[in-house]
């Protein structure tokens, strides 16, 4: 036994021994992580709605969680003194930069962000610096400086290998191992920097990939044409008034006729994965063509369609392709993520649609990427449709009331109608056509289910409805008298790519006319 106590204490004496020789680093470290957390971190969370003294502590754990994820990125730079002293000052002007307008415009670091930056020439970027910003940027450079020349001068490092292994550890476990950390820490300052130029790379990549193309022989026999696809999020079929819902959540649809499609499937029940499905020839059968083949998009670019895709939402590697395959891409709402808590409907699409409906095409179209019913609802509706009360206060789910929560998500849905509304006043004296289809449904309080992305019938179910001008309705009696009798038939969202182009007069080899809600019985 005698060896084995000697081996015990050997192993308790290296580490203490290890701790002692590494002391001043540590205190170092310790410093440095937690004036990152205090000036950077923090600009990320004091937004974050909360009711109670327990919601605080939920938030204050996960502002420690990123907390402890940036201390082992600290950690990496600081063991070596010449790449801290090369890294650290850039790393810490950067987190400056997004801190300030993070706290000062609420702006999010996105791929979206990064893209208009570099797109924008030099003098449009120019005018977003302010004395304000280069002052608060200089102060904390100064710092990183002092404390770059401090490691340099002050602290010597022993057994590099241990601490590599340690650091590498801290990063791995809340941004690469346990997947529910990934998010919250990859999209928050420090480690957004990298993950947004990751992924502003990776569509970049995607978009440059090649697809088979669908769009050979494709044609149409309209002189004028406006074709509106309005994708929605996370609207459920059963919480719309035209659905027969209890509440009136649909008082403009209603008014204006819209024919609603209340048995629609979704295949999936998550953003990423549906949309690529929604917008492209994907079925049950065939879901790979969602990532191998064009979507109705670049068919309508041939058939002579003036293309435009106004986003709401940010981009995602899984459908920008599609994204890019329109003639013009313009976002509402750059730097707005689901870690934005602050303000962000989908009426700041109108003047962007506006600015299309003015171009001289006489066959548009036009793709509305809303943000529509996602968590957190009170940011997708304005006061005046914050009818249904009491509404969620703290972003903590568990702490919010079902009565709350369903009350916030039927005031998004009342939201949804008066934008849709004001599309449809946009177009309608033309010969125009508006389709609304949402990615999925939510969960809402079913069986103790919230939100989405869950194998559940609510989550499938994705709302659906058409609205026709009068001089579509005119000229296209026997579309609208099909839709009218399809309408309560069930449907997966495969439906949409065939009717999309039913409804535009396209002949395509790759129309399937039996799945067209267009479609009559002959």
């Amino acid at each position: 036994m005698e060896p084995r106590v000697d081996q015990k204490h050997s192993a308790l004496y290296a580490v203490k021994s290890f701790f002692k020789s590494n002391l001043r680093l540590f205190v170092f470290l310790l410093l440095i992580t937690f004036l990152f957390g205090a000036l950077f971190i923090s600009a990320d969370f004091l937004n974050n709605p909360y009711r109670s003294f327990l919601d605080f502590l939920i938030i204050a754990l996960q502002w420690g969680v990123v907390l402890f994820a940036t201390s082992g990125l600290l950690y990496l730079l600081a063991i070596n003194k010449y790449i801290f002293a090369a890294f650290f000052p850039i790393l810490t002007i950067a987190c400056a930069v997004l801190a300030y307008f993070r706290v000062t415009a609420n702006v999010i670091f996105t791929p979206m962000i990064l893209d208009a930056a570099l797109d924008n020439d030099l003098r449009t970027s120019l005018d977003l610096v302010s004395w304000s910003v280069v002052l608060f940027a200089a102060f904390c450079a100064l710092g990183a400086v002092w404390a770059a020349v401090y490691r340099f001068k002050n602290i010597s490092v022993s057994q590099k290998g241990v601490h590599l292994a340690i650091a590498a550890g801290i990063i791995m476990l809340p941004v690469f191992l346990v997947s529910s950390l990934k998010a919250p820490v990859s999209e928050r300052i420090p480690y957004v920097l990298f993950f947004t130029v990751n992924k502003y790379l990776a569509e970049k990549e995607e978009i440059r990939s090649v697809r088979n193309s669908i769009s050979d022989g494709a044609s149409s026999s309209v002189d004028s044409l406006t074709v509106v696809f309005v994708l929605g999020e996370s609207l459920r079929a059963d919480h719309l008034g035209l659905n027969g819902y209890h509440r009136n959540t649909t008082p403009h649809l209603s008014q204006r006729k819209a024919i609603s499609l209340p048995h629609v499937y979704s295949e999936y029940t998550y953003t990423n994965r549906s949309i690529p499905h929604i917008l492209t020839r994907a079925d049950s059968a065939h879901t790979n063509r969602a990532f191998t083949e064009e979507s109705f998009i670049n068919v309508f670019n041939k058939s002579g369609f003036y293309s435009s895709w106004l986003a709401n939402q940010e981009s995602a590697e899984s459908y920008v392709y599609f994204m890019n395959e329109a003639k013009n891409l313009s976002y509402a709402n750059l730097g707005k993520t689901p870690y934005s808590f602050e303000k962000w409907v989908d009426g700041e699409l109108l003047p962007l649609l506006e600015n299309e409906l003015q171009k001289k095409q006489p066959k548009k179209l036009l793709v509305l990427h809303t943000v529509g019913s996602h968590w957190w609802y009170n940011s997708h509706f304005t006061q005046p449709y914050q009818q249904f009360t009491p509404v969620v206060k703290s972003r903590v789910i568990s702490a919010c009331t079902a009565e709350e929560m369903i009350n916030s998500y039927d005031n998004t849905v009342l939201y949804t109608d008066y934008f849709i509304h004001e599309v449809i006043k946009r177009i309608e004296d033309q010969n125009a056509i508006l389709i609304y289809l949402s990615d999925h449904g939510e969960s809402l309080g079913e069986n103790g289910y919230w939100l989405h992305a869950t194998d559940r019938p609510e989550v499938h179910s994705a709302a659906s409805f058409v609205w026709v001008s009068e001089k579509y309705g005119q000229r296209f009696p026997k579309k609208v008298s099909a839709l009218k009798e399809n309408a309560a038939k069930p449907y997966r969202t495969d439906f949409l790519f065939h009717s999309i182009l039913d409804a535009a007069e396209i002949k395509s080899p790759y129309l399937q006319e039996e799945l067209s809600i267009f479609k009559g019985k002959n």
